[in-house]
């Protein structure tokens, strides 16, 4: 199996707010660890109320199916699939899907771009090594079992 690598942003396209998002978004994470656990596919997650950033790794038809449903996905809006690439070894390969919202990482991190956090001024390898300190920070958050070496 060639595995692959996706990394995509897109710009928030929900309407629901507090509590209400917050059930949204648990729900949206339930549906992609069940998903991708099936489908052999990590990644990672990160929201801030302005963009969606994820990256996907498994096998190449996997990767780029699951990234067509989302691009379907009216939550998204203006999607951009940065990169997607073979690689040799998963990064996320401890999360069927890891998620990371606005905590004070995030803010932290963010505070060292010009502007703060805006995917399209971040090459795909920075980008990816974002989500990843993101996610490694937040792992209780979602799947963080073992799922594939890393």
């Amino acid at each position: 199996m060639q595995l692959s690598r996706l990394v995509y942003y897109s710009k928030f396209n929900m309407h629901s707010r507090g509590d209400a998002l917050a059930e949204e978004l648990k729900q949206i994470l339930a549906n992609a660890i069940r998903n991708n656990t099936a489908r052999g596919i990590t990644g990672g997650l990160i929201f801030n109320r302005k963009f969606f950033a994820q990256v996907l790794e498994g096998g190449h038809t996997a990767v780029t199916q699951t990234f067509v449903r989302i691009n379907a996905d009216k939550r998204h809006k203006d999607l951009v699939l940065a990169e997607m690439k073979p690689v040799s070894e998963r990064l996320f390969g401890a999360w069927a899907m890891g998620y990371a919202g606005n905590t004070e990482l995030f803010k932290r991190l963010s505070a060292t771009y010009d502007g703060g956090f805006d995917p399209k001024n971040m090459p795909p390898s920075v980008l990816t090594s974002f989500i990843l300190a993101l996610v490694t920070d937040g792992e209780k958050v979602a799947s963080s079992e073992k799922v594939f070496a890393a």
